[in-house]
Parts: C-alpha cells; structure tokens; sequence
C-alpha cells in the first residue's frame, strides 16, 4: 500500500497582514514618531475595537478631533494634560503626530 503524503503545512490567510501590521506598528514605534503638540495626537487602538470602543476611549483622554479612515484611529486633544500618556492609558498600542495619520484618514 502506498504511502501518502501528508499536506504540507500554509500559513493562516490572516498570517500576512498580521505580520505587516506589527511590523508597521513597531517601526513607527522605533522611529519616534511621537506628536510635536503634547496637547494633540493620533492614537491607534487594537483594531478588533471597532470605531464605537475607540473614540469611546479617546474621549476619556481628552477631545476628540478627527476619526480616521480606519475605525480604530482617533485623534484627541487635552489641553489640561498630555494627550499621548492619556491615550496609552486609556488602551492606545501606538500614538503619533496627527499630521502622519493623515494615511489612515484622519
């Protein structure tokens, strides 16, 4: 009897996009891409948020100005406190400069 080959292992479809997302995420992370205005920032938030979960938490931080194109990017301003540590706090995996989310729509 013969002998058959079991299938060869393939990664998950979601696998590719995954890896591009962390790698994105941790380069914008190294290259310091922290706001100008401490008063003012992008946030990104874990993309299974939805839109509802993220400008819920970026309220918290201070007030919202802009939602990007994609549901989990929101960008607040506080002019009592600094808006990157607020929005960290409240969840936020990555905050930026407003001016460089312009990508993601906001």
């Amino acid at each position: 009897m013969a002998k058959t080959d079991p299938k060869p292992w393939k990664p998950p479809v979601w696998a590719p996009a995954t890896f591009v997302a962390a790698a994105s995420l941790a380069a914008a992370a190294g290259l310091g891409l922290h706001p100008q205005d401490p008063h003012e920032a992008a946030a990104v938030f874990p993309f299974w948020w939805g839109q509802g979960r993220s400008v819920e938490a970026a309220a918290q931080a201070g007030d919202i100005v802009a939602v990007g194109a994609a549901p989990f990017v929101v960008v607040a301003r506080s002019d009592t406190q600094d808006i990157a540590a607020a929005l960290k706090a409240q969840g936020a995996w990555l905050v930026i400069d407003p001016g460089l989310a312009v990508g993601c729509g906001a």
